[in-house]
């Protein structure tokens, strides 16, 4: 009986662009000096992490689905063992061998190693933090002292326990250089001087520009940075800060003056924002740091429609408060001023409107002694005090409320800065947030689904190597596209051109880019591959990858 012929599909997908980047710093000699491959072993650590770092960045199967997603790969010509060598346990146990390594060191090498082949620029770099909340019920803590905790979530998420994950990257393509994991009741208060002290360490020196958001501003933490080691930093300073009200005090009472320093344009040219710093000279009452004050149009904005909102909100709830008078709770008028207070205090608009509770005097007539009413029967006159709610806004108030929209300080320690090179550098810190956003919705670090503490610390680690490799593909591209004069790429759906393109997009492009085989039984009859499109064409062509080389992945590994 004749064999009948069987159709095999094989991926190749996006990882020979991910090997392409890997390769050229080197990562997979890295992790095979630091993780050695054992006797015992039939697949180096190497590449089983490059799989798992290969998963996380292309962002498409959640773990429990590793196994599967594997073997769909054509994995002799990525240059890795048989499908069936990768299994949960193997993942597992990488992770746990990964956990019991010198992280840190593994990281310093692989960033210093990083930034030197991609001539990464270290002298403005930027830091901030995210929560990454889990599922399910984790007990008991790392020899690194990191436990899943409940803390302040910023995924909204308080009734879950979380981690509190730190980023840093440079100016230079918001190309991650650094990360920790510390337990998710950690404040994010107490991170700065660790972190400084690291990024030191791979910098070399101090003279490189610290910017992070208000919780650098702590007096421990510049004093550490700027006074005792000469740092130079740039962060927004929070509300709480005395010179803060100070300031704003002020310019409510009297306008100052200001003149216009930057302006941000739109894909076609359009003006999108304008920024003015006020006149004069600002620093701080302690240590004398500058204070620039920012005037920002499209923060105005933002300041007065959320203002208006929460008016909106606060008027709402006190007219569904006036439906509620003179029962229960509410009968008196030192009840009813504290439910106004609440309310007012919630939305913070105790400034902007003002209540007034009106006292009037109702009278009614009561039968005396009991019975049915007849025309002998006496009446009394019964008083009972009726409260009314009246509310109006403070007009005035909120005429000087208007001369603080869209007004905010940054603090610098280095004065040789213009208010200009601060804000410009400020301005930079919402590519951090991308990045953060990217690792929660491409790469899924959230929810975390691990049984260990330990496996999810080990897993933060493969995270941030995932940004660090979707970040250094995008960053070369981009590059690529400026110096060979090519203003978009078509990536998007339709044929729409985009001017940045992301790693995500350029995933989504190469994707489902495979190889076929037919057999009869064991024996392949023929071979085929897909043809690349004219986009796939350049994107290869501006990584300098040749498409032999992206269908035989075996010499990107070199284990010197």
């Amino acid at each position: 009986m004749t064999e009948s012929k069987k159709l095999l599909r094989l991926r190749m997908g996006e990882l020979p662009l991910i090997h392409e980047i890997a390769q050229r710093f080197d990562l997979w000699d890295l992790l095979n000096e630091h993780l050695p491959q054992s006797a015992r072993e039939a697949v180096s650590p190497a590449d089983t992490l490059m799989m798992l770092i290969s998963n996380f960045a292309i962002g498409r199967h959640p773990l429990y689905e590793l196994e599967g997603w594997v073997r769909s790969l054509d994995l002799t010509q990525l240059g890795y063992a048989e499908a069936a060598q990768f299994n949960d346990d193997r993942f597992g146990q990488v992770l746990d061998r990964l956990f019991s390594s010198d992280r840190s060191s593994l990281m310093t090498r692989i960033i210093t190693h990083m930034v030197k082949k991609f001539n990464i620029n270290l002298q403005q770099v930027h830091n901030d933090s995210t929560t990454i909340k889990a599922f399910g019920d984790y007990t008991g803590k790392t020899k690194t002292d990191v436990e899943l905790k409940q803390g302040h979530s910023k995924d909204h998420r308080p009734d879950l326990k979380q981690l509190l994950f730190t980023l840093t990257v440079s100016a230079d393509g918001a190309v991650p250089i650094h990360h920790k994991v510390y337990s998710g009741n950690r404040t994010d208060d107490t991170t700065h001087i660790e972190t400084w002290n690291v990024l030191l360490q791979i910098h070399g020196n101090a003279n490189f520009l610290y910017v992070a958001d208000c919780k650098l501003c702590t007096d421990e933490q510049l004093h550490y940075i700027v006074d005792e080691n000469q740092g130079r930093v740039v962060t927004v300073i929070p509300e709480t800060w005395k010179e803060v009200s100070r300031f704003k005090d002020e310019l409510r009472n009297c306008p100052k003056k200001k003149h216009e320093i930057h302006r941000s344009y739109g894909d076609f040219g359009e003006v999108k924002q304008y920024f003015y710093a006020y006149d004069g000279e600002h620093r701080t009452d302690k240590r004398g740091y500058c204070i620039h004050w920012i005037f920002s149009s499209t923060k105005a904005v933002l300041d007065r429609e959320s203002r208006e909102a929460a008016l909106a909100k606060a008027e709402a709830k006190l007219r569904s408060l006036r439906l509620l008078l003179n029962k229960r709770h509410l009968k008196t008028k030192d009840e009813i001023q504290r439910a106004c207070n609440e309310i007012l205090n919630h939305h913070r608009m105790t400034k902007f409107i003002t209540v007034s509770i009106e006292e009037s005097i109702e009278e009614s007539k009561m039968q005396i002694g009991r019975g049915r009413p007849t025309q002998e029967t006496e009446y009394k006159t019964v008083q009972k005090k009726i409260y009314t709610l009246l509310f109006t806004r403070d007009q005035k108030a909120l005429k000087q409320e208007e001369r603080v929209d869209g007004v905010f300080p940054l603090l610098s320690s280095d004065s040789q800065l213009s208010t200009k090179e601060v804000l410009i550098a400020y301005k930079y810190q919402p590519k951090l947030e991308k990045r953060f956003s990217q690792l929660k919705s491409v790469h899924y670090a959230a929810p975390l689904l691990c049984k260990k503490v330990s496996r999810i610390e080990s897993m933060m680690f493969v995270f941030f190597l995932a940004l660090l490799l979707q970040a250094l593909l995008e960053r070369e591209v981009r590059k690529k596209m400026g110096e060979r004069n090519i203003s978009s790429l078509q990536v998007y759906p339709e044929e729409r051109e985009a001017a940045h393109p992301t790693t995500a997009k350029i995933f989504d492009m190469f994707h489902d880019i495979s190889s076929y085989a037919i057999k009869i039984g064991d024996d392949v009859i023929e071979q085929y591959r897909d043809e690349f499109n004219a986009v796939q064409q350049t994107v290869l062509n501006l990584l300098e990858l040749a498409p032999e080389e992206y269908w035989d992945m075996r010499h990107s590994k070199s284990y010197t």
